[in-house]
């Protein structure tokens, strides 16, 4: 794996420094106002980002998914016998 961050990972962290700053309250307006906007512009990255993974995710699942449908499910009953079904 790379050792260098990803750009997800840098930008959350980035947006995650920011918060803190606003939440400090030491701030004043003018320089607040730059920062906000990289907040958004960052916010606005990282959504894009995660909404590719999460469709990454989906393709993956369903390239995958006649594995689920031919794997058997073995229930144990009660009374200890299985019941094997697909």
């Amino acid at each position: 794996m790379k050792n260098k961050k990803t750009s997800l990972q840098a930008d959350f962290e980035e947006l995650t420094a920011l918060a803190e700053e606003f939440e400090s309250g030491k701030l004043d307006l003018e320089e607040s106002i730059p920062k906000f906007k990289r907040g958004l512009e960052l916010a606005r990255r990282i959504k894009k980002r995660l909404s590719q993974i999460e469709n990454e995710i989906k393709e993956i699942k369903s390239e995958f998914k006649d594995l689920d449908e031919e794997s058997e499910l073995v229930e144990v009953e009660p009374n200890g016998d299985e019941d094997f079904t697909s």
